[in-house]
């Protein structure tokens, strides 16, 4: 099955909620949705007034960790599958799109009668082997994305990686280090999601296939296809039919569940992204993935990363059925009988 989806709130949706987003995507014919973690905001506070709460009750904000004093006085995560005690400090979350657990899950929940599968993307700024403070904020917002993404559901959860410090060489065993650590504590064993790690159309910025491709070989997480930054960062390699293809089976061996993908129009100059564009703009041609598509045997996600959103996420679909129908009408063809004299 190819699923069609996208990133973000639909332009359309008249509420601005994890559940309207869930609603509203199912409603316009998709059936895949990329949550992102924006405008989130974090603060730490006294836990005197949850008390004897498990942060699940919690209504009005999302304690995302609970900090408790060791034997030499200094706070430590005990996680968030605990009681919160008077002396404890809270670390809670503000969301615009969900404003406590029981909503994640609810939408979760919704998202699954409605048949949309969902993934989680982290803040597109990422920066996990930058300065130290950077990059501890960094991986913050890496823990707390699958953190939430476990809670309302999501399959995997899609992240940038930062820019390259030292030999690209050298910042990818650091990369796989920080990876390596993350699932140490937020392993898909324990129920989180998969690291989806992203390719990059920034010549600065860690990504290339063969980048994402060699951390997925050393580590346990999912290389994210997004086939504008390659065709960016490739100076326009992704043409004919065959090269979706040669690029398509990189990634599936590595793909979690199902080959999940990115797609929109790109401008790009020597080998570097500009900006994202509309499907129809470019020389990145949907028309001539959806050719491949139509033989492909397993199953993909296909998420718009299109300032358009739904509307280049439904021209997809369009063009993919078209494609579909018109194999089928040729193979009719090719199979009726010719009628002698």
């Amino acid at each position: 099955m190819i699923r069609f989806g996208i990133a973000g709130i639909p332009l359309t949706s008249k509420g601005r909620t994890f559940i309207d987003s869930v609603e509203e995507t199912h409603n316009l014919g998709l059936n895949a949705l990329e949550v992102q973690l924006l405008r989130v905001n974090v603060q730490e506070n006294s836990a005197e007034e949850y008390t004897g709460l498990r942060p699940y009750d919690v209504e009005d904000s999302i304690i995302i960790d609970v900090l408790r004093q060791d034997e030499n006085g200094n706070y430590r995560s005990v996680g968030i599958d605990t009681e919160i005690e008077e002396d404890d400090i809270v670390q809670e979350l503000f969301w615009n799109m969900a404003k406590n657990y029981d909503e994640l899950e609810t939408g979760g929940e919704l998202a699954k009668e409605l048949d949309v599968t969902l993934s989680m993307h982290a803040p597109y700024y990422m920066d996990l082997i930058g300065s130290p403070d950077i990059a501890e904020k960094s991986i913050n917002h890496l823990r707390w994305t699958l953190i939430l993404g476990k809670y309302l559901g999501a399959r995997r959860i899609v992240t940038h990686s930062g820019f390259y410090h030292g030999s690209k060489k050298d910042s990818l065993n650091k990369f796989a280090e920080v990876y390596s650590d993350i699932l140490s504590e937020f392993s898909p064993e324990n129920g989180y999601p998969y690291i989806g790690v992203e390719t990059s159309g920034k010549q600065e910025v860690f990504g290339t296939v063969k980048e994402v491709i060699e951390l997925a070989k050393r580590i346990d997480i999912e290389p994210i296809l997004n086939f504008a930054h390659v065709h960016a960062i490739t100076g326009g390699s992704l043409v004919e039919i065959k090269d979706f293809e040669n690029v398509i089976n990189e990634f599936k061996k590595y793909a979690k569940y199902d080959l999940y993908t990115e797609f929109s129009g790109v401008e790009f100059t020597d080998n570097e992204e500009r900006r994202l564009t509309a499907i129809k703009h470019g020389t990145l041609k949907f028309e001539t993935l959806s050719e491949y598509l139509i033989d492909y045997p397993d199953d993909m996600t296909i998420i718009s990363s299109s300032p358009l959103l739904e509307h280049d996420a439904q021209y997809m679909q369009i063009i993919y059925v078209r494609s579909y129908f018109k194999k089928m009408q040729r193979k009719k063809i090719a199979e009726k009988p010719v009628s002698g004299d």
